[in-house]
């Protein structure tokens, strides 16, 4: 038995290699002149975007993630405590540009412009050192015959919301000092203080080689200590040639580690190139010890949105992590998360901060975002983000994830007190109605409906409903009925239903969904939650009446749009409609980078996209696995390797002209799991301690110690 495992193990992973080793690069023929037509680089704090700039000019985006203004609590947050641009290399020729194209060699994680001009070839490389403070920017001039010069423009230290005219702003809005360039021995430096303290500085100094020019770029920032510019300068001055062989080789091996956690091969050469191009973002963008990925990661560009977003965009923006078997960059939401509790509870009203937390719909990396929300209060001059109800726990589903993908004890330990005072800020909310049905007795605000702000709002319930039950299955993990218990089941088997009409579900009681609307607030029951799903038959009319509705009305719909819709009808084992929605994303809103943008560059949609391509593959909800459970018909030849799902199990699979073929599940926690494997006849092997059932419906059910491996295999 253990040479059959073996040898069918090895069939198995001939045909998923591991993912990285011929990683394609990422061509764009024509660099243009903005960040969505740029090649970019990133370690998760620091990062470059290269672009043209004019006939005679490169442009080079520098970025640091955690760069943010720290003002004094105030309702001016997006100003007072905003995201701040760094600044901008010029690479300036003495000849014209003939051409400019970009690569993006995602193995080696650098990008490269290749400048065609009269006076011959110019390649620049930027590379953003993995575990190094250090961007490297390499100019080989050894087939350019002309001249260049390397200067630092410095942005203003001052929000990107005063420079949209739409957007409502302070009226004292009190400038950063003006920032200050100097040179220290060899090095040169822009320092800008920040009228709350600290600063941050752009250091670098030139390496001249025989046929290259290498540019040694940090940036230091600190909230309070002044010394950042000088050790930011000392650190420069010391990296010399060494260091940059040393840090290449550790930045390669990140990487190749990275990469080797999971795979996916798809037999479309356009998903599989952008679906590797969201990896390389991921990890570009945030990593375990670096700063939560905020909507921009670390390539600024103006942008009416320099925070954190939490009534979609970070949800979404993690979401694709957990299947990749990523738990190292997800770690960083919850590290953020875990340090600013009490934010968290600032953030509810004085009544109930002595059980309760939330959060509002933007923040800085403190999350400090008040929810006004209060029994019996009026507050009609809030804006529409303190009176969303429902951010906070919606974002803690990630922290569920993560504790469900790892099974980690120490993770359940700071989840549960969390989800429970997410919970109780609804429990001081709730009422029970004229039919005995508890509801949300306040007026609440629906992500980002017009005319939102309304009773039992369908993103509330539907979001109550989940903290509700996980609350419940985590209490009966651990056996702890706690005292809150009985409370809980009883809101869940009596809340009122969710709203709906003739056309499906209501953006909230008596409020219809009447006008075009990006969000798909209203329809969580479906998607994300899975608490209305396909396999409930007598609800699917009503999901697709649902669906067809809010894209019917496609006058404001955005790109997350589609890939909400695309994951509806994965969910509903429509692999060709799920795939058609992702074609409109792509073609119409998927920029030539694979950037997005909505006024400003936005992160999460495209990473949103990454999740939609997995749940083509695989699947859990209703406590069942699927293997490729709505793949398109196109897709014949397709498989993935060490995907990580609910339990802690590692996944792997393949499928063959539209068979599946293999299925491998690794335990990493000792659990049982239901599979629907998609082999007709399967055949069991088990290596390690473990056992299985197969039910009347084909169901297998895996019972596997820690180190054990099940392998599903189609009988001949």
């Amino acid at each position: 038995m253990r040479n059959l495992y073996i040898f069918l193990i090895s069939i198995l992973c001939f045909v998923c290699p591991a993912h990285g080793q011929d990683k394609p690069i990422f061509h764009i023929p024509q660099l243009g002149k903005s960040i969505y037509e740029g090649v970019f680089t990133g370690n998760g704090l620091l990062g470059t975007m290269t672009y043209l700039k004019s006939s005679q000019s490169v442009h080079i985006d520098i970025g640091r993630t955690d760069v943010y203004d720290h003002r004094e609590k105030s309702r001016d947050k997006l100003f007072d405590k905003a995201r701040l641009s760094l600044g901008h290399f010029f690479i300036n020729f003495d000849v014209h540009i003939d051409s400019i194209g970009g690569d993006i060699f995602l193995q080696q994680a650098f990008s490269q412009a290749n400048i065609k001009t009269s006076a011959g070839m110019l390649h620049i490389k930027t590379t953003t050192l993995s575990e190094d403070n250090i961007i490297l920017i390499e100019v080989n001039k050894n087939a350019y015959r002309g001249n260049y010069s390397f200067e630092w423009c410095a942005d203003t230290a001052m929000s990107p919301r005063m420079k949209f005219g739409y957007t409502q702003k302070p009226i004292h809005y009190v400038r950063n000092p003006e920032g200050i360039s100097g040179n220290s021995k060899s090095i040169s430096f822009y320092n800008q203080e920040l009228s709350a303290g600290g600063g941050y500085a752009t250091v670098y100094k030139k390496v001249i080689g025989r046929d290259k020019d290498v540019y040694v770029v940090s940036v230091g920032y600190d909230q309070a200590n002044i010394n950042y510019l000088q050790e930011t300068i000392d650190y420069v001055d010391h990296f010399d040639s060494q260091d940059i062989i040393k840090g290449l080789k550790k930045h390669e091996n990140w990487w190749r580690n990275y990469y080797n956690a999971s795979s996916l091969f798809l037999p479309d050469k356009v998903y599989q190139q952008f679906y590797d191009m969201q990896l390389y973002k991921l990890a570009s963008a945030t990593r375990a010890n670096k700063p939560a990925m905020d909507l921009q990661g670390p390539w600024t560009s103006p942008t009416p949105w320099p925070a954190y977003w939490m009534n979609l965009n970070m949800q979404l923006a993690y979401s694709p992590v957990f299947t990749a078997n990523h738990l190292d960059i997800a770690s960083s939401l919850i590290r953020m998360i875990d340090r600013n509790v009490s934010n968290l509870r600032e953030n509810v009203p004085a009544a109930y901060r002595y059980n309760s937390i939330a959060i509002g719909r933007s923040s800085a990396s403190d999350l400090w975002s008040p929810v006004l929300l209060e029994k019996g209060v009026s507050i009609v001059d809030a804006s529409d983000g303190e009176k969303e109800l429902g951010n906070l726990l919606w974002l803690l589903h990630s922290y569920y994830s993560y504790y469900r993908y790892s099974m980690r004890e120490e993770v359940y330990d700071r989840l549960f007190p969390l989800l429970k005072e997410a919970v109780n800020y609804y429990l001081h909310l709730l009422e029970k109605n004229e039919s005995g049905k508890y509801h949300v007795a306040v007026k609440t605000y629906s992500p980002e409906y017009r005319y939102g702000y309304a009773y039992d709002t369908n993103y509330d319930l539907a979001i109550l409903r989940w903290g509700l039950k996980s609350l419940i299955e985590l209490d009966h993990e651990k056996n702890k009925k706690d005292p809150l218990y009985d409370r809980w089941v009883d809101i869940l088997d009596n809340l009122i239903d969710f709203p709906q009409g003739e056309d499906g579900y209501l953006i909230a009681k008596d409020v219809p969904y009447g006008e075009s609307h990006r969000h798909y607030s209203h329809l969580m029951m479906i998607y994300p939650f899975y608490y209305i799903n396909w396999d409930q038959k007598g609800n699917r009319a009503l999901i697709e009446r649902s669906i067809a509705h809010w894209q019917s009305k496609n006058q404001y719909l955005q790109g997350y749009s589609f890939t909400g819709a695309a994951s509806m009808y994965a969910m509903m084992g429509n692999g060709d409609a799920a795939l058609t929605s992702l074609d409109n994303l792509l073609k119409f809103y998927i920029k030539k980078n694979t950037l997005y943008a909505e006024s400003g560059a936005v992160i999460e949609t495209p990473l949103a996209a990454m999740t939609s391509i997995q749940e083509l593959c695989l699947q859990y909800w209703n406590g069942k696995l699927r293997i490729f459970p709505a793949v398109p018909t196109a897709w014949k030849d397709i498989s993935f390797e060490r995907f990580l799902t609910d339990g802690a199990f590692l996944v792997s699979a393949t499928r063959k002209n539209g068979i599946t073929k293999t299925v491998e599940i690794e335990s990493q926690h000792t659990g049982t799991i239901k599979v629907e494997s998609g082999i007709s006849k399967p055949m069991i092997v088990i290596k390690g301690r473990g056992k299985y059932e197969i039910g009347l419906d084909g169901i297998i059910v895996f019972t596997l110690n820690k180190g054990s491996r099940a392998l599903v295999y189609e009988k001949k």
